[in-house]
C-alpha cells in the first residue's frame, strides 16, 4: 500500500472528523492519546483528544509532546480494513495482526472513538483512494 496515500487519507479523514460539529465533539470527549505504527511502510500517527480549538490534534512522526496511553502496531493493509470496516480489531489482535499496549481504559475509549472516525475514512477511500478500497 502506498505510504502516501495512506498518509493521505489518514489526514483527510482526522480533518473531517475534526470539523464534524456532531462526531468531532464526541472524539474528543473520548481523551484520546493514541500511537498508530504502521510497520510496513514506516509511518506512524499520533492522535490526541484536541486543545479547545480542535477536537483533535494529530501529527505524523516520532516524539510526541505527549505520552501515549494507547498504542497499536499494525501493517497498513491491516489498518486501512480495520478503518473501513471490513476487519475487526478484536479478531486482529487476537490473530496477531495488531500489537496493542497501554492502558485497558484507553483501549475501552478507543473503541467507540475510532469508530466515529471510521465514517470519514471509508468516504474519503471511496471518492478519492480507490487503490486503498480495492486493497481490501
Amino acid at each position: 500500500m502506498p505510504r502516501e496515500d495512506l498518509r493521505a487519507a489518514l489526514e483527510r479523514a482526522l480533518a473531517a472528523t475534526d470539523a464534524d460539529e456532531r462526531l468531532g465533539p464526541r472524539v474528543g470527549a473520548a481523551g484520546l492519546r493514541a500511537r498508530f505504527e504502521f510497520t510496513d511502510c514506516d509511518l506512524v500517527l499520533n492522535v490526541a483528544a484536541g486543545d479547545g480549538e480542535h477536537n483533535l490534534s494529530w501529527w505524523f512522526g516520532d516524539d510526541p509532546a505527549w505520552r501515549p496511553r494507547l498504542r497499536l502496531e499494525m501493517d497498513s493493509g491491516t489498518a486501512n480494513r480495520y478503518l473501513q470496516g471490513r476487519e475487526s480489531l478484536a479478531i486482529a489482535i487476537a490473530r496477531g495482526r495488531v500489537r496493542v499496549r497501554g492502558e485497558s481504559r484507553a483501549a475501552l475509549a478507543f473503541l467507540p472513538a475510532a469508530r466515529l472516525i471510521s465514517g470519514h475514512y471509508r468516504r474519503v477511500v471511496d471518492s478519492d483512494f480507490p487503490a486503498l478500497a480495492q486493497g481490501v
